[in-house]
């Protein structure tokens, strides 16, 4: 019996689409729209709190 290592192999084919094709596993996932908008709002909200601070606690009048 042939053992499987935990180890990445780039060579060895997890489906058999061909390296050409975008594997069925990708085009199954559900839109990531959703996601990367909320990572832009979470940009824009982590530079508006530090913004905050930086005026509240270090910017001298």
């Amino acid at each position: 019996m042939e053992e499987k290592n935990e180890i990445y192999d780039p060579e060895e084919p997890r489906d058999d689409t061909p390296r050409t094709e975008v594997p069925r596993s990708a085009q199954d996932e559900v839109n990531d729209k959703p996601a990367g908008r909320a990572i832009a709002w979470t940009i824009v909200i982590a530079v508006a709190i530090l913004a905050l601070v930086y005026f509240v606690f270090f910017y001298e009048k």
